[in-house]
């Protein structure tokens, strides 16, 4: 089992692993550490409390995250629902679209035809601006 030595807050301790978690416990450490730096001395501070109040910092850190996470993801499926409905919408009017012109191929003027076919259009574009919303959020939630 791999022993690791870990400067938290000016103390060194000496800490056992799993083979593989190196890593992810230095960073830890590491994070702990920046919380405790921050206490700094003040106080004259003991170990325990120390590491005591940088965790609760550190804790209060993730509550946050975790809630900017649940809004991000809340966020990402109103836009997944704004897509299902503008997916709804543009297959409705191309649907629509594809009936007037076909049943009006003999009696709209070409200008009508057209006003449809640019309808149709925006339509398309619209479900294209909600699916480029909901990538950007898919993004900066991934970041």
């Amino acid at each position: 089992m791999p022993e690791l030595i870990l400067e938290i807050g000016g103390r060194v301790f000496e800490v056992a692993c799993q083979p593989g978690e190196e890593v992810s416990l230095e960073r830890a450490a590491r994070l702990l550490d920046a919380e405790a730096t921050r206490i700094g001395d003040a106080g004259r501070s003991t170990e325990k409390r120390m590491l005591l109040l940088a965790g609760l910092m550190l804790g209060d850190t993730m509550t946050g995250l975790h809630e900017q996470l649940r809004h991000a993801e809340e966020r990402i499926r109103h836009a997944e629902e704004r897509t299902r409905i503008a997916e709804a919408k543009s297959a409705m009017l191309a649907a629509n679209a594809l009936k007037l012109e076909t049943e009006a191929s003999h009696k709209l003027s070409p200008a009508e035809v057209a006003e449809l076919r640019e309808e149709n259009e925006f339509a398309g574009a619209l479900l294209g601006k909600v699916i480029s919303e909901i990538n950007a959020l898919a993004d900066g939630l991934e970041q």
